[in-house]
């Protein structure tokens, strides 16, 4: 079967997210699988992965400000809690448990989602991430004095790209390296062509601004301790967390069911040419062993 293009009106806002059903007819008690996108990144972030596994029922989701969901409104920042409320409330308009895959950022509400409606969550897959970012109690002024000031700076219009292909190359060169098919995925979901001619980005210029608030490792762990369910961490051995062997241990001994997995790639390897298949297995034969 073919992706389904929903949009969903949760109680604030109104999101868009692909639906990619079971393919096979025999899947009658098939998993469903709710997928969290990371930063500036989009739904189509798992389309790979979603069609390597034809018995679970995929829902991969646009966070909100970003691919085709709504923009929060303005002068409001996007904090992960309220990508939590988000995700609560679309898990209750599925009316049943979930397994939630989360990719960079949307690793990390994933696993704060885990937290705090255990009942709701079969599993948690978290791909290169070890948890939300955090700061020392000594920074929250001066952090919030740097996002405050950032959001009354008056923004001159983007000036937009000629085509689709310019705007690929831009983002294989980004802040995390992509390769060229890769990044056309994101990019096809993630722009739009304006009255002007010009192509743009689809998400909300403010995601770009500094996060006004942090918790601290303390506050953390306090969530990672209170997971009840399975919990798979992939890291990308050519990812961010490439020299952070002892810090992935140690946020894996904080879990009360928890393993650590590393496989070849960059940060994007769920949706790299070389490396989807690995990652999108091991997923899988968690999902299946559990």
């Amino acid at each position: 079967m073919m992706d389904r293009e929903k949009q969903i009106k949760l109680k604030h806002t109104k999101i868009s997210l692909l639906e990619t059903p079971v393919k096979t007819v025999s899947a009658a008690n098939h998993h469903k699988i709710l997928a969290l996108h990371g930063w500036l990144d989009n739904a189509a972030s798992f389309e790979r992965c979603a069609q390597l596994i034809p018995d679970c029922h995929w829902y991969s989701l646009d966070c909100a400000g970003h691919g085709k969901s709504d923009h929060r409104a303005d002068g409001s920042f996007y904090h992960l809690w309220d990508y939590v409320l988000d995700t609560v409330q679309l898990i209750e308009t599925l009316n049943s448990k979930v397994w939630l895959l989360g990719h960079s950022m949307g690793a990390s509400v994933a696993m704060l989602v885990a937290a705090v409606v255990p009942d709701k969550v079969h599993g948690l897959i978290m791909l290169d991430n070890l948890g939300p970012l955090t700061s020392q109690p000594t920074q929250r002024v001066s952090q919030l004095q740097h996002a405050i000031h950032k959001m009354g700076v008056e923004r001159n219009p983007s000036r937009g790209y000629e085509n689709q292909d310019a705007m690929i190359q831009a983002r294989m060169n980004g802040f995390t390296k992509l390769g060229h098919n890769a990044a056309q995925y994101l990019v096809l979901r993630g722009s739009f062509l304006d009255i002007d001619g010009r192509y743009r980005w689809r998400h909300d210029p403010k995601l770009t601004f500094p996060s006004p608030f942090r918790m601290d490792k303390e506050s953390v762990d306090a969530f990672v301790k209170s997971i009840s369910c399975p919990a798979l961490i992939i890291l990308a051995k050519q990812g961010i967390y490439s020299g952070c062997i002892d810090q992935a241990q140690d946020m894996v001994e904080c879990f009360q069911m928890a393993e650590l997995d590393w496989s070849d790639g960059g940060h994007h390897f769920h949706l790299e040419d070389d490396s989807y298949q690995e990652v999108t297995q091991k997923v899988y034969a968690f999902i299946t062993r559990h």
